[in-house]
């Protein structure tokens, strides 16, 4: 279904759309779930820290939780997870900044842009990334992967019970129906 091979896809009757970001905003639109911001500037903000956590975030959690967990340990470069331990040090700063003004990245509630980002800072958490220096980083993450649905998802066939905090995205995607409507769970 991905031209590029990798998952996640998702086939919406016969819509078909790859990237976990993309499917998160699309499907948080198209459930009308309260995942999805109201305002436009509201939305354009989830959309900034979804891109955001793309472009500062995903490369380096990717390295450290790699090369610190899932590849075959004569394939771990530790010098690897080390660099992405150390291009990880700046964007915690950032979030927990944001996090201090309102508990949640956009408004005073769980939206798609939490999800998002979320996903893909668990990875380094995962990994073992101290994040304790950013207490609001550290709390919302906590909360985030506490959530019904990500709990949800870490009894499901694909999660080993040590690997469920690796993505709520892929919570999200793969857990099928019942946790797509689930969705519009948006408060703990």
């Amino acid at each position: 279904m991905n031209p590029n091979g990798r998952i996640p896809a998702i086939d919406d009757n016969g819509f078909k759309l790859w990237e976990s970001m993309a499917i998160n905003l699309y499907l948080a639109r198209k459930h009308g779930s309260g995942l999805l911001p109201k305002t436009m500037e509201d939305e354009a903000q989830a959309i900034q820290w979804s891109f955001w956590v793309m472009t500062e975030v995903e490369k380096p959690a990717l390295a450290v939780l790699l090369h610190r967990f899932f590849l075959p340990e004569d394939q771990r470069d530790s010098r690897l997870a080390d660099e992405g331990e150390q291009q990880l040090q700046k964007p915690p700063e950032v979030l927990d900044q944001r996090l201090a003004t309102t508990g949640y990245l956009v408004g005073p509630t769980f939206t798609v842009a939490d999800l998002n980002v979320a996903s893909v800072l668990s990875w380094a958490r995962m990994g073992g990334v101290d994040l304790s220096g950013f207490p609001h980083v550290d709390q919302w993450l906590a909360g985030c992967l506490k959530r019904r649905t990500a709990v949800k998802a870490c009894v499901l066939p694909l999660f080993s019970p040590s690997k469920c905090a690796a993505s709520t995205t892929f919570a999200v995607l793969h857990a099928g129906a019942e946790v797509v409507a689930d969705m519009s769970e948006v408060r703990h």
